[in-house]
């Protein structure tokens, strides 16, 4: 018995006759030839329209780590409060101002121009091929990078401009803070050593009457009074009234004049706070007014020959305080002024940037147009034919 066999299904129709593909596009080269040089003229022109010039610095920040950058990385990227400045400095009308003016309106834009720079990253050591040890803190900040990008060519002053905006915002971050914490502190130690000397007087007047009280007996009774104290060193507390009237006036007058001392050191303390007081206090409203962080530090001078103008700087504790207070005042100068600087001034270091390349734009824009043409032409014959794999219609 002969078993049939299944009849073969003709499956011509879901073929692909690939000579007929290339007749096909060869017909419609007019058509992806055009698509692909329309497509490499717009990667040309996407490419010259995206050019910016772009300037780079890095702007170095003592003082600041990666512990505490969060709290200036807040108010960096406020573009109002970038606007702020540009307007307390005068700076809006100027071009480049305007420039930042601009680019404080998209926040974005700001935080992607001021980044924190660290010492060696975790990048940098499988780039380099260099292991840090613990000792070389990788992760140790150094500054913040600036990169400024615009259409027009700058050349670097907006990069300085944000430089000195970073200053003025590290000063006023750091002194905020730091004026308000020492008025308060000084303000509040001073009526604590006021307090101490109030209660140290009433001390000493109290054993001045005790002595007064001991000579009275020790003249009444000479002889009661007299007992062998040739060794006192110290005294305990109340345990002096063990011994006789004269070993009781020697401790009491040691006593008296070691609260004496107490009184002399507690009282220059005292003058030191008050003239601190006064000047951190003046030094922290100086800082609620529209004026710039250098402004402040250079006018910190004023605030202190302000408060010393009353002063006998003859007294040592003046003096010394005086000094103290410049002292502080030449570290907070070489610390925002002088050691926050440029690595190397972004001056003439502008770069042309294309996103992308020329190259690359006509590339990508000339497979692109290609590939366009390719299914332009496939569809205008599909169009064309009778929908059977794009054979044209006769007599069409």
């Amino acid at each position: 018995m002969q078993i049939p066999q299944p009849s073969q299904q003709p499956y011509d129709d879901d073929e692909i006759d690939l000579r007929q593909l290339v007749k096909t596009l060869w017909r419609q080269k007019n058509l992806i030839v055009g698509t692909g040089v329309l497509g490499a003229i717009l990667g040309v022109g996407a490419s010259l329209i995206s050019t910016k010039y772009v300037t780079d610095g890095l702007f170095m920040t003592p003082g600041v780590s990666a512990a505490n950058y969060k709290r200036f990385e807040v108010v960096f990227s406020n573009g109002p409060r970038l606007q702020q400045y540009l307007r307390s400095t005068n700076q809006v009308s100027t071009p480049y101002g305007a420039m930042l003016y601009e680019l404080a309106d998209n926040q974005d834009a700001l935080r992607d121009t001021l980044k924190p720079e660290f010492a060696f990253t975790d990048k940098d050591q499988k780039t380099f091929g260099v292991k840090v040890t613990e000792n070389d803190e990788p992760g140790a900040m150094i500054g913040v990078r600036i990169q400024f990008k615009h259409k027009e060519p700058t050349n670097g002053p907006p990069v300085a401009l944000l430089a000195e905006y970073v200053r003025d915002t590290l000063i006023r971050v750091n002194f905020e803070g730091t004026m308000l914490a020492r008025c308060a502190d000084f303000r509040t130690r001073e009526q604590e050593l006021r307090n101490a000397q109030l209660t140290n007087d009433f001390a000493i007047t109290q054993e001045e009457r005790r002595v007064a009280t001991l000579r009275d007996i020790i003249a009444r009774n000479p002889e009661a009074a007299v007992s062998d104290n040739r060794q006192i060193v110290s005294l305990e507390k109340g345990s002096e009234r063990f011994l006789s009237p004269a070993a009781q006036l020697v401790a009491a007058e040691i006593q008296i004049a070691d609260m004496k001392l107490a009184e002399v050191r507690r009282e220059r303390e005292r003058v030191a706070s008050a003239l601190k007081r006064d000047y951190y206090c003046q030094a922290q409203q100086a800082l609620q007014q529209p004026t710039t962080g250098p402004a402040f530090l250079e006018g910190l001078a004023n605030i202190q020959t302000a408060i010393f103008q009353d002063q006998d700087k003859s007294v040592d504790i003046v003096e010394q305080t005086w000094n103290e207070l410049d002292v502080e005042r030449a570290n907070w100068t070489n610390t925002y002024l002088r050691a926050m600087r440029f690595v190397a001034s972004p001056d003439g270091t502008e770069i042309k940037e294309r996103k992308p390349g020329m190259a690359l734009g006509l590339v990508l824009g000339g497979l692109l147009g290609g590939m366009l043409g390719v299914f332009g032409a496939l569809v205008r014959a599909w169009w064309r034919g009778d929908g059977d794999g794009g054979t044209e219609k006769t007599g069409g």
